[in-house]
């Protein structure tokens, strides 16, 4: 249940306005019981200066203004607003130093388009294709990079501005007298000089190009060795082609040297008769060896 509203708050508020704001407030809390602190209070809350003024609010809300536009307005009629309450897909808005950016083919710029012209389907070119991705990566991050030291700066200069009340001399209406009264003005009341955020970023972002620069000297490394092992592949198969090609003509030679079957048994007919015609043929003695004919195809 809400706490009464305490009577003398109305009360001090009269006794004030009926002064016009010349009575103390140490006085009007003495007269009604309460403490200076409490009339203070009462005043901040309940705007006491702004209706001695002309602007009137009310006097008996213990709510300050929210801000806001005033109810009825149509500031915003025909904005449908953003339904999901988030950023458009393919935003920038979380990027920091690039490192893990999601790259789209859409988005790229006619210089990485050329890097990425030349990409193959094959899967050696796999790791070719990596990369190119790092290439471009690495590419983007120097930019940033660069982006960043134009515009460094060590330091940078924060200034708060108040409005306060100015005593000024205006021409009353009614009484054509002049009376004085106060008038907002824009008033520098604190500087604040603090370094810069964006040495920081500047920082994170090389960070970010070592470790790219690293898986780019690997990709490149396995992109070697891979290369090599297909060298040694393409080799050792050239290799077995050759010892076939060479296996072929040693068996070729071979067939050529073996006397058909039918061939010999003529041979040994013509040598049957030549031993009935001339007699037994004699062994050479001294040599011991027996020579037999060989017949070559």
């Amino acid at each position: 249940m809400a706490r009464q509203r305490d009577p003398r708050r109305d009360e001090a508020r009269e006794i004030w306005l009926k002064s016009d704001g010349k009575k103390l407030l140490k006085d009007i809390a003495e007269e009604l019981g309460v403490s200076d602190s409490q009339i203070r209070k009462w005043k901040s809350i309940d705007k006491w200066t702004e209706e001695l003024k002309g602007n009137v609010t009310n006097g008996k809300s213990n709510v300050t203004n929210r801000g806001g536009a005033p109810p009825g307005n149509k500031n915003a009629e025909g904005n449908r607003g953003n339904s999901r309450a988030a950023a458009p897909v393919g935003n920038k808005n979380a990027l920091k130093t690039g490192e893990y950016e999601t790259i789209f083919a859409e988005y790229l710029t006619e210089e990485e388009k050329d890097l990425y012209s030349n990409l193959d389907d094959d899967p050696f070119f796999i790791m070719s294709d990596e990369i190119r991705l790092l290439k471009i990566r690495q590419r983007r991050m120097m930019k940033r990079i660069a982006d960043a030291e134009a515009g460094l700066t060590e330091k940078e200069t924060e200034q708060l501005f108040e409005l306060r009340g100015r005593k000024t001399l205006v021409e009353s209406k009614k009484s054509g007298q002049k009376i004085q009264v106060e008038v907002p003005d824009l008033v520098l009341t604190e500087m604040k000089e603090h370094s810069f955020r964006k040495i920081d970023d500047l920082l994170s972002i090389e960070e970010a190009l070592t470790r790219v620069s690293a898986q780019l000297t690997k990709a490149i490394k396995q992109l070697n060795e891979l290369s090599l092992s297909g060298r040694k592949v393409t080799l050792m198969e050239e290799q077995k082609r050759k010892m076939t090609f060479e296996a072929d003509i040693l068996e070729n030679k071979a067939a050529k040297l073996v006397i058909k079957q039918g061939e010999q048994s003529k041979v040994q007919g013509l040598i049957d008769i030549g031993q009935a015609l001339i007699g037994p043929i004699e062994e050479d003695e001294e040599s011991g060896r027996d020579e037999s004919v060989e017949v070559i195809d």
